[in-house]
């Protein structure tokens, strides 16, 4: 979740510290079809969700700078994303279009109306949970596995007469 997070961030940043994205042209049927497969898949209501994360997330930074004014800056940034939800059309069709770019018509009309699908819709549902419970494993398993890796070059450089 912490990538997805940051990836998030990236974008917002660049949405709000630049001037506006320039897409390429793309036909406006892919386009428009396009626009109703990232509505049927549900990218507003992850924006929804991650708009929270990445504002506390960013309050933590600030807290770590300055923490004696810890709880006038949990303040400012709860406020935050309130003033910025409504911005959340720029990125939809920012990905709209590069969906446009890459997908045909009649491929983002099969997409979408797999996300309309009940097994779709069961999808978008458990999507949000599955990634929660993947970024921890891949974290667990990134830890045991560094763990491992240390505990064998160890080994080895002592083999080699480097005590660590």
């Amino acid at each position: 979740m912490t990538q997805l997070v940051a990836a998030v961030a990236v974008a917002l940043w660049t949405l709000v510290s630049s001037s506006p994205l320039r897409a390429q042209a793309v036909d406006p049927a892919r386009l428009s079809a396009a626009r109703e497969m990232v509505a049927a898949a549900g990218i507003a209501k992850q924006f929804d969700e991650l708009m929270p994360l990445l504002a506390q997330q960013l309050s933590q930074g600030f807290v770590a700078v300055a923490p004696e004014k810890a709880a006038e800056i949990a303040q400012v940034f709860a406020e935050l994303p309130a003033k910025f939800i409504d911005r959340k059309g720029e990125l939809i069709e920012e990905v709209a279009n590069l969906y446009a770019q890459e997908l045909s018509v009649e491929e983002l009309t099969a997409v979408s109306a797999f996300y309309k699908s009940p097994v779709g819709a069961k999808l978008l549902y458990v999507q949000p949970q599955i990634a929660r419970q993947s970024m921890a494993l891949g974290q667990r398993w990134g830890a045991q596995i560094g763990r491992e890796i240390e505990e064998e070059a160890r080994k080895e450089l002592k083999k080699r007469g480097i005590a660590l």
